[in-house]
């Protein structure tokens, strides 16, 4: 029998897909289906709803698993209804016709909307604020229509998930991540007058949507609760005899940090009555056949060794279909007192959760914790902005103290190294200075931020750190690297505030990766000695940011080697290019795709990924990252070396790394599938690691 803290992992495929970074779900026939409607808006001809209704009739089986197209199928059979009565027949519950009616306010603006910036009909301008609230809107747009579909069982099955968890009359039920309140209403009718259900959500539009519906509809055994990242929101003293969660998990387990999952499932520990029960439904790993994409997953091992360590005993495994399961959880008295054995083996598939640690660790964009410092790491922000604004050496000498007490401690390979190294310069003589920026990467690092008497600088603390320096509010845009700046000249003031996300997270990435001090917390020297960059080598650093790396491997191979920096950031490419040109280095910047590295063929000694291979395990489609894989197997030389060094897992009595982080075991074992095979690895820091691969011939 196999152990619940056993992870099976048998193919090429990730254990873990957090949603796609790219658009290579949809499809022509998506694509036209989905035009068709807009047609229909726009002339009024329901003879383009019946062409939608077609195509998505054919599509549906084959293409598109818990996507929208049933969804938009449905509405299209509503337009088409010949009569008032029969669309009535549509409408006749609560929670269909709200939903429909929130799409077709204001002339179905919503609906539009949805499909024509999904369909790429429409662009974003992520460098605006309404184009940032669009997509805010958009992503709530896509889980209002999938999870509310009127037409969603035809996908999950949800009555065999209702049937099969018997959630009976009177109980209590904790919707965790109840969205719009699909389940949240089912379970309020089985439970009755005498129940109760509490709808717990996290994004306030869906929580906006609920207490509407709410005030609207006569439903009196509903509670709407705001959770949060650290805990589901129940008061301490609510008791519930069932806790739900749907579609949440895959998040919980790959994008929370440590202690917030750890406080998030400690809150639903102690919300569950003694003998309750928890339900997680979710998507699955599927690992043969050709279904159709179906978006984010988690394998169901990964949830289960989690919930072990975490003191939740499997009950029962409900196989809705091959795609959607339920694991139903009971809470244990304690955890047992055996020490864990390691049987990983990899030759097997077989992977071991020692802890309730995740495997991996993903930093979404719209979701790193900039804001998230502790306070010791605002103080010491306090007192380099006031470093940097009084140039006193007793402010300087404080900033570094501050710095010093906490880097061995918190946010490893983050910012703290970097910002001492910026007070050495400050109290530095000019001897010293010279030195500091004797190195081409040094000097334009300090340039960058120290134009204009540190004004980019000033104002990422301010913002970040939610400081009250001298800094004056004039928001800028195009402070970040990845505006296409080469080069700081363009900033005017020497007051500015960061006036966005995108900017504060360009910023932050520069000031981490590019940072002089990075030897320091990474021992990159070391790193870069086992590489062993030669002379006259081809090299691509793929994902190569803002050219840390590249700088380093252009003047390791010299007049006669190449470097080749790849990035799908044009922004973070070009000041790359403007290394290149200032430098005269031998380095060829390349816009690469999420299924192409777009190297030539056969050229490569080695190929680097640093910080990379994380995100194309967890948020590339199954086909993208097997043609990203295929694209650097084809560049490398027959006896190349594909390196890639990335961040390890939380382990007890380790500081973590601040950022995104995976269980070198997963590297391994899927690589092996594609045909590299493990020649080395090393360990120069407990936070990261290094692997050289081969590829098979």
């Amino acid at each position: 029998m196999k152990r619940p803290i056993d992870i099976m992992s048998e193919s090429k495929h990730s254990l873990v897909h957090i949603g796609s970074l790219d658009s290579f779900d949809l499809t022509k026939g998506g694509i036209d289906a989905a035009a068709n409607i807009i047609r229909y808006f726009e002339t009024g001809d329901k003879a383009y709803l019946e062409e939608s209704v077609k195509a998505y009739d054919s599509l549906i089986p084959i293409e598109n698993f818990g996507g929208e197209y049933s969804a938009l199928r449905w509405i299209c059979q509503l337009l088409l209804a010949p009569s008032t009565k029969e669309t009535a027949v549509f409408l006749n519950e609560p929670t269909v016709a709200s939903w429909y009616e929130y799409l077709k306010e204001d002339d179905f603006k919503k609906l539009k909307a949805y499909i024509n910036y999904k369909y790429h009909f429409l662009d974003i301008d992520f460098e605006t604020e309404e184009g940032r609230e669009i997509a805010r809107t958009l992503r709530f747009l896509e889980d209002f229509i999938l999870f509310s579909n009127p037409d969603r069982s035809r996908w999950e099955k949800t009555e065999l998930i209702l049937e099969d968890l018997r959630i009976a009359e009177g109980l209590t039920v904790a919707d965790v991540g109840c969205g719009s309140g699909y389940f949240t209403f089912k379970f309020a009718d089985m439970v009755g007058p005498d129940g109760k259900v509490y709808g717990i959500e996290i994004n306030p539009l869906h929580l906006d949507y609920l207490r509407k519906y709410l005030q609207r509809n006569d439903v009196s055994n509903v509670e709407i609760v705001e959770s949060a990242s650290d805990g589901i929101g129940l008061d301490p003293d609510i008791r519930v005899d069932v806790v739900f969660s749907c579609s949440l998990f895959h998040v919980l387990y790959a994008v929370f940090d440590e202690d917030s999952r750890r406080q998030f499932v400690e809150s639903i520990s102690r919300a569950l009555n003694p003998g309750g029960v928890l339900i997680v439904v979710d998507n699955d790993l599927v690992e043969t056949g050709k279904l159709p994409y179906h978006g984010p997953y988690i394998a169901k091992d990964l949830l289960i060794s989690q919930m072990y360590h975490f003191g939740f005993t499997l009950l029962k495994i409900v196989q809705v279909t091959q795609q959607r399961y339920a694991l139903v959880f009971e809470k244990q008295e304690a955890l047992p007192d055996v020490p864990v054995d390691d049987m990983t083996d990899l030759s097997k598939g077989i992977i071991t959760a020692m802890s309730e640690v995740s495997l991996v660790k993903y930093a979404l964009a719209d979701a790193v914790p900039l804001i998230k410092y502790s306070e010791k790491g605002k103080q010491a922000a306090d007192l380099f902005l006031r470093a940097l604004e009084n140039n006193s050496l007793e402010s300087i000498d404080a900033a570094i103290v501050a710095y010093e007490a906490i880097i061995p401690t918190e946010r490893i390979g983050d910012e703290y190294t970097a910002f001492v190294w910026i007070c050495e310069y400050l109290k530095a003589d000019e001897q010293t200075r010279a030195r500091m920026v004797f190195d081409p990467l040094a000097k334009e690092y300090h340039e960058y931020l120290s134009h204009n008497d540190y004004a980019r600088l000033k104002a990422y603390l301010v913002g970040k750190y939610e400081l009250m320096g001298e800094t004056a509010p004039t928001a800028i845009s195009g402070t970040g690297v990845a505006q296409g700046e080469g080069s700081p000249e363009n900033v005017e003031s020497n007051k500015v505030s960061i006036d966005n996300m995108d900017d504060m997270l360009n910023i932050s990435e520069y000031i981490a990766f590019n940072n002089p001090a990075r030897d320091r917390w990474e021992k990159t020297n070391l790193m870069l000695e086992l590489i062993d960059a030669r002379h006259g080598e081809y090299i691509a650093d793929v994902g190569c940011g803002s050219g840390y790396f590249t700088y380093k491997f252009a003047s390791l191979v010299g007049a006669t080697g190449k470097v080749y920096a790849t990035e799908l950031n044009k922004g973070a490419l070009s000041y790359v290019e403007a290394m290149r040109d200032k430098y005269d280095l031998r380095i060829e910047p390349i816009v690469c795709t999420m299924d192409d590295v777009k190297l030539p063929s056969g050229q490569f000694d080695k190929i680097f990924m640093c910080s990379m291979y994380h995100a194309l395990y967890v948020s590339s489609i199954e086909f993208v990252k097997d043609a990203f894989v295929d694209s650097i197997k084809k560049a490398l030389k027959n006896d190349g070396k594909l390196i890639i060094v990335d961040n390890d897992i939380k382990r007890e009595g380790v500081p973590e790394y601040y950022g995104s982080a995976i269980d070198r075991r997963l590297i391994i074992n899927q690589l092996s599938h594609y045909g590299f095979t493990l020649i080395e690895e090393q360990q120069f820091i407990p936070q990261r690691y290094v692997l050289v691969f081969r590829k098979s011939l």
